[in-house]
């Protein structure tokens, strides 16, 4: 065997034992430059992978960013001459909805140490990767074009308009307004899924009239009388008690143009009757078919009780005063005057006079001591005088007539028409 040699590469001694064999078998053993050759390649790799060392061929990494917020776009760079270029390149990338003019929805500088690293002409960057694209530009816009700037010159002409890649993004989100009442099966919003801290009641007082549409409440969601005046006048019968509505005929006209009443169970104490046919209009019973007030189609009203005013006084509330009732229909008016020479003559109110007609009454009422007489009835006046040689005294007149329409109407009887009592 022969002894150890050594073999010495500048910065690098390796000892090498070499053995001594027969010579058929140093034809299968490497030669030693095969060994050195293969040492220093094995020491490179190992160094190469102490610092860091990215494989030939591949890329430098962009700044880490989501893939689903970035859009991939590879480019070719050449020159003026048409060569492709390479080397670190400054890039500015912006986006556009238009392909020509319009300011840029979005940009991003590839500067610095960011600059895009070219070879042999092709590059390739994550657009977004170092400014992200709002959700605005590419949920927002139809069309996307990019314009691409490199160093000093100008943006380059034409934009590259983009394809369907960048919008396959709008599927991570929902757009505004695009989930509708039509897009939602019935039923499926559930209690369950709003959550224990939303509630399908309205609070009281949140919903007010501002709030309601015109013609959004239906009549058959109110809860009390109204009526839904659609159509025609009234020609049927109503008859109506608290618990019960009975419709006879036709009511407030007939089809799809009719009118209703409409009055809820226990809304109305007593019983409610409008019947047009009939003659009777409108009639208020006070159960079992007793009549306590009424209307009737001509307008003539009647009531059981007394009518009355109600009157408000400083000193005793609000008190009734009832009206005069008389067998006839009748209208009166009264005044104050005083004799002069005897005699005074009374001039009618000419709007009064359109109001009666007939015969009128006159009475007088001296305020001293005098006989006073009626001594002539004209059509529009009367003339008041007093005996020989009393005095001048001042008297109180009062006159009534027929209601001018009613002449032979007297204690007329309850539902007949007082035309056809004439």
């Amino acid at each position: 065997m022969k002894a150890k040699r050594e073999v010495t590469i500048p910065s690098l001694t390796i000892r090498l034992w070499w053995p001594s064999l027969p010579e058929n078998w140093r034809s299968w053993l490497p030669t030693r430059g095969n060994v050195i050759f293969t040492l220093v390649i094995a020491g490179l790799l190992v160094l190469a992978q102490s610092v860091g060392a990215l494989p030939l061929g591949r890329p430098l990494a962009a700044p880490s960013a989501t893939s689903t917020g970035t859009i991939a776009y590879q480019g070719r760079l050449a020159d003026s001459a048409g060569a492709p270029l390479t080397g670190t390149y400054n890039m500015i990338f912006r986006l556009y909805n238009a392909g020509i003019g319009g300011a840029p929805l979005w940009t991003e500088q590839w500067t610095g140490t960011n600059g895009v690293k070219v070879r042999d002409g092709l590059f390739n960057v994550m657009l977004g990767s170092l400014t992200a694209i709002p959700q605005a530009v590419i949920t927002g816009h139809d069309q996307l074009f990019l314009g691409i700037t490199v160093g000093t010159d100008d943006e380059m002409a034409p934009r590259v308009q983009l394809g369907s890649v960048p919008f396959a993004v709008q599927a991570l989100t929902v757009p505004d307004e695009s989930v509708t009442t039509a897009k939602i099966a019935d039923g499926a919003v559930t209690q369950a899924k709003l959550g224990a801290d939303v509630s399908l009641t309205p609070p009281d007082g949140s919903i007010t009239t501002a709030k309601i549409a015109d013609g959004a409440v239906a009549p058959s969601k109110l809860d009390r009388p109204y009526v839904d005046r659609s159509g025609d006048v009234m020609t049927g019968s109503l008859g109506m008690n608290r618990n019960n509505v009975n419709q006879v005929g036709n009511l407030f006209g007939t089809g799809t143009n009719a009118a209703q009443v409409h009055m809820p169970a226990g809304a109305f104490e007593g019983d409610l009757f409008i019947n047009w046919h009939s003659g009777r209009g409108l009639y208020f019973g006070g159960g079992q078919g007793t009549e306590l007030f009424a209307v009737d189609t001509n307008g003539n009203l009647r009531a059981r009780g007394a009518k009355s005013a109600v009157v408000d006084t400083a000193s005793f509330g609000e008190r009734m005063l009832y009206a005069i009732e008389a067998p006839d229909a009748r209208f009166s008016d009264e005044g104050m005057a005083r004799l002069w020479g005897g005699v005074v003559r009374i001039e009618l109110d000419p709007i009064f006079l359109e109001t009666i007609e007939g015969e009128y009454l006159v009475h007088v009422t001296p305020y001293g001591d005098a006989s006073l007489y009626v001594a002539e009835v004209g059509q529009d006046y009367f003339v008041v005088r007093a005996r020989a040689e009393d005095p001048d005294v001042a008297f109180a007149w009062r006159l009534s007539a027929t209601r001018k329409g009613y002449a032979g109407v007297r204690l007329g009887e309850v539902g007949v028409d007082h035309e056809a009592a004439k």
